[in-house]
């Protein structure tokens, strides 16, 4: 078969590849990656009314996306109402897809690419307080919610990697917690303080013998192990009886890192036990961290202390 015989079966291939069929490939692209159930369900569920949408439009096959139809589908999603963060995160999906489309050969160029990514700004949500925290631990009623908090907020652990704790992944001397599940699957290595392992040698004594590759976390009605969506539910009932409010997994992690920098840690370490690929969050948090140093000068300069 001749090199032009080739290309024309490829331009045949593409003509009759359906948005369907290339939405399939790209999903199953992401569970050969062995990239997370979350990732996979995120695109899912991104994709999925754009493929709706472009229907309605009557487009069939990756060919016929054009930027304007982008535009129109993002435009539409600003029109209902939708977050600033909420429509990035559509066109990071959609940007992603196209970019796949052209690594499989099925376009020879993202229709993305002529679209401006949604700004969004991005205010750092709000942390614990001290006295927010100690009112958390005053209201919990077992040994594993107390260590739950604790080892929460010294861990900068995600939901997810938290839940996914065995108890083998703890070293009990020294603090150090293996985080086999990272996000993208990389593994990384945070600690637990003295404090919080202390709590925690509590908790699984009561428990009994358990097992080296038993879960650390476990659920109080069943014995299995504890899910992520369990982990929310038990922070959310310790959040309304202590009246705090934002009491999620994602507040913890904020929380750590913020009492991390503001306690002087070096801010490339952070990084690696938060498990960020870049810096560009953690730089948003040392801003704060810089507000509360001027505040402080403010109130306590030298000279205008002075006079």
């Amino acid at each position: 078969m001749s090199g032009q015989q080739l290309i024309q079966l490829k331009i045949a291939a593409r003509s009759v590849t359906s948005l369907d069929l290339a939405m399939t490939s790209f999903l199953i692209d992401i569970e050969a990656r062995r990239l997370t159930p979350q990732t996979l369900k995120y695109y899912r569920d991104q994709l999925g009314p754009f493929l709706a949408f472009l229907g309605v439009q009557e487009v069939t096959t990756p060919e016929e996306i054009n930027a304007n139809h982008i535009r129109t589908y993002l435009v539409s999603l600003q029109q209902r109402g939708l977050a600033d963060a909420s429509l990035h995160s559509a066109a990071r999906a959609i940007r992603a897809f196209g970019n796949f489309l052209v690594r499989e050969e099925l376009l020879e160029k993202s229709p993305m690419r002529k679209v401006q990514m949604p700004r969004v700004e991005k205010p750092i949500k709000p942390a614990f307080a001290p006295e927010e925290v100690r009112r958390l631990l005053a209201v919990c009623d077992t040994e594993r919610d107390s260590a739950i908090v604790l080892c929460l907020l010294d861990s900068g652990c995600r939901a997810v990697e938290f839940v996914s704790l065995d108890v083998q992944d703890v070293d009990m001397k020294t603090g150090r917690v293996l985080v086999r599940r990272g996000k993208g699957r990389k593994q990384r290595v945070t600690f637990f303080g003295a404090r919080a392992r202390k709590t925690l040698v509590k908790y699984l004594m009561k428990r009994g013998e358990v097992h080296p590759d038993a879960p650390l976390w476990t659920s109080l009605n069943t014995g299995e192990r504890l899910t992520d969506w369990g982990l929310r539910q038990m922070l959310g009932r310790l959040g309304q009886r202590a009246e705090v409010l934002h009491c999620h997994p994602h507040t913890f992690r904020r929380t750590f890192a913020l009492w991390s920098l503001r306690a002087g840690m070096n801010i490339y370490a952070l990084q690696q036990i938060m498990g960020h690929s870049d810096l560009s969050v953690l730089r948003r948090y040392l801003a704060l961290v810089e507000q509360d140093l001027q505040q402080a000068h403010n109130k306590h300069g030298a000279v205008d202390s002075l006079f």
